[in-house]
């Protein structure tokens, strides 16, 4: 189990934590959870596998908190969406774009995420699932009530949602940070998809 206090500054102990989260991303992604060592997540840091374990824990606890981060991730991206005006179309316009940024800034989380989650401990994954279906219920809301202003398409609600998140949620398999596409401009891209209002110039 990793240390319950940091012994360092808060800031440099989550960053370290980032890193090795990170790093086991990587391998992970690669060599799947089951083939994935710990050994190679620590010659990929150019860390000793005793720090791994003290900074995060073993093998089993890199993927859950692989998953918790994702499950910040979404909650985040909800939160300050909805936070971000109180009109509909002004919300789901941000919980694209942070929905997004997410997606393409953790790319290899999401990516391990959705690949390994059935070696999760039971208990995490009923954990992250619930947030997920409240994350999709509560999107779901905004599109109705944008759909009610007659500004999206007049579908089932529940197709348009899950198209609207899978869309977000499969960036990681295709965005490269080297393109000429930013995170904007790919939310941007995505909200002119689904015929969502522009921004409004108030």
């Amino acid at each position: 189990m990793a240390a319950a206090l940091p012994a360092e500054g808060e800031s440099a102990w989550e960053d370290k934590r980032r890193r090795i989260l990170d790093g086991a991303a990587t391998v992970f992604s690669s060599r799947g959870y089951s083939k994935g060592t710990t050994k190679e997540i620590a010659a990929q840091l150019d860390l000793s596998q005793p720090s791994i374990y003290h900074y995060v824990g073993a093998k089993a606890d890199l993927l859950r908190e692989i998953a918790l981060q994702v499950d910040r991730d979404m909650t985040t991206a909800l939160h300050d969406g909805l936070a971000a005006g109180s009109d509909p179309v002004t919300q789901l316009r941000a919980i694209i774009t942070r929905f997004t940024y997410a997606v393409i800034a953790n790319h290899l989380t999401f990516a391990v995420y959705r690949s390994e989650q059935r070696w999760l401990e039971p208990a995490v994954a009923e954990e992250v699932q619930l947030h997920e279906r409240e994350f999709v219920a509560t999107v779901r809301d905004v599109v109705e009530k944008i759909q009610a202003l007659g500004q999206l398409p007049d579908a089932p609600s529940s197709v348009l949602t899950f198209a609207i998140l899978n869309m977000v949620s499969e960036s990681h398999r295709w965005y490269h940070q080297d393109g000429s596409l930013d995170p904007a401009s790919v939310a941007d891209a995505y909200c002119k998809l689904i015929g969502l209002p522009p921004e409004s110039a108030d």
